[in-house]
């Protein structure tokens, strides 16, 4: 596949996502599909590396058991060869701590046959895992 038709794929799946439609985004990725989300997952409860779609739907279920987005949003894409990265915006409330989370975001993304093989994300995780800490938490 060429850098515009990879460029359409992740654009279609952050549509998806924004949807809510997970069984469909789901499609878009290979079976072996591998998400890397930085961080310890003591402070930010869907942090980890997950393999297979799978263990990726976990992770959706986490991500959306945590935050409620006001904005997710992708804002450039650079495509290169099998290789695509997807720089944005996010804002979201921890549904834990009702503390609001801002950020901006690098995904990179791997392709393999037209389906994302390999997503990998990029951000601020001392942000995000403060964002999860209760005030209580803070003062100490």
């Amino acid at each position: 596949m060429n850098e515009q038709q990879n460029t359409q794929i992740v654009q279609a799946g952050y549509e998806l996502f924004g949807k809510g439609d997970i069984p469909n985004l789901l499609k878009l990725y290979t079976e072996d599909i591998e998400v890397i989300i930085p961080g310890a997952s003591q402070g930010i409860p869907y942090a980890g590396v997950y393999r297979g779609k799978e263990a990726v739907a976990t992770f959706f279920t986490k991500l959306h058991e945590a935050m409620e987005f006001e904005r997710f949003e992708p804002t450039e894409f650079i495509a290169h060869g099998d290789k695509l990265v997807a720089l944005g915006y996010a804002k979201g409330q921890v549904r834990a701590t009702g503390q609001f989370e801002e950020e901006e975001w690098a995904h990179a993304f791997q392709m393999r046959d037209g389906k994302v093989s390999r997503f990998q994300v990029y951000t601020d995780t001392a942000a995000v895992a403060q964002a999860f800490q209760r005030s209580s938490q803070l003062a100490m």
